[in-house]
């Protein structure tokens, strides 16, 4: 008999669909997807009461008719055997509340650090097992490591550039200015996209800045389109993001900041290269004219999508 699972993610660039798709291809599991997308305004009155609700009573309404529908959703299908729930954050208290009453093994995926989502720490009474990918995080607030897991597998497509970065406009953008550039001034076709405000850069042809964003199903083509993938890390994130696991999967090189990547099994010098000091990069010709060094398949397969959901389901 299926066990009946609880499954919310953040709907940003639909990385709620991403998952939900690998998470209903196990067999062992009845997933009911608990809604993550904005609240969509029924009519202008709704509007109305939304915008005076803030000012008057200090409160979102959208974000309790956001929890209303979520209520609605757990009601139609409970009982559930377990959840699984990444960033409760931006899940209303009273929805906790009901998750925590009627679900007994209630599983949470911290997706991303304490010191980034101070919020996590108010989240953590409603849930009975924890996982992050912050090593400081795990031993401070006895959370379970995991990693970040790709779901796209190595690709037989030529690609277009030599080293390319995508990621949102943020504090990163000075770094990831000077690593392109720098990659530019040697005369390898580099270059970086970033979603967010559009930000003057003198000059900088290398840096492109959207405000559109990409779908999640869409982003890891940024990584299948290079031969060599970067990855700035946030300056409150010790743990890896998803752009090294998407190159692992897609097989192709790294250039990262984030020296906690020589821990990991999959670290190969030949395949990653880290900076250290952005005021003063040097990274060889050579690590782009060599080959990408083929790993043990048995580390692939560790950290697919499949494979990571298994573990932290068990």
């Amino acid at each position: 008999m299926k066990k009946k699972i609880l499954f919310y993610a953040p709907y940003h660039f639909d990385i709620d669909k991403a998952i939900l798709n690998e998470l209903e291809k196990l067999p062992e599991f009845k997933v009911t997807k608990l809604s993550s997308h904005k609240y969509r305004y029924k009519n202008n009155l709704e509007r109305l009461y939304n915008f005076f609700g803030k000012i008057f009573l200090k409160k979102t309404l959208k974000k309790e008719w956001m929890a209303k529908i979520q209520m609605e959703e757990i009601l139609a299908s409970e009982p559930f055997d377990l959840c699984l729930i990444m960033r409760p954050d931006l899940i209303e208290t009273n929805v906790l509340r009901k998750i925590k009453e009627s679900i007994p093994t209630r599983k949470v995926f911290y997706w991303d650090s304490f010191k980034k989502v101070p919020a996590f720490k108010d989240t953590l009474n409603y849930f009975n097992e924890y996982f992050t990918f912050e090593v400081e995080d795990s031993l401070k607030y006895n959370l379970k490591q995991i990693s970040n897991f790709y779901i796209h597998k190595s690709s037989n497509k030529k690609p277009q550039y030599d080293a390319f970065f995508f990621g949102s406009n943020d504090s990163r953008l000075s770094n990831v200015s000077k690593l392109v550039n720098y990659l530019k001034d040697k005369k390898w076709n580099a270059k970086a996209l970033l979603v967010g405000k559009k930000t003057k850069l003198k000059n900088d042809v290398a840096v492109e800045i959207i405000q559109k964003g990409i779908p999640f199903y869409q982003i890891y083509k940024f990584a299948e389109n290079t031969k060599i993938v970067i990855d700035v890390a946030h300056p409150n994130q010790k743990g890896l993001s998803m752009r090294p696991f998407e190159a692992l999967g897609l097989k192709r090189k790294l250039i990262t900041n984030n020296t906690d990547i020589k821990n990991y099994d999959f670290y190969n010098e030949n395949n990653i290269f880290v900076v250290n000091d952005f005021k003063n990069i040097d990274i060889p010709d050579s690590f782009l004219k060599n080959p990408y060094e083929e790993l043990p398949n048995e580390i692939y397969e560790k950290y697919y999508i499949k494979n990571w959901l298994k573990t932290i389901l068990e």
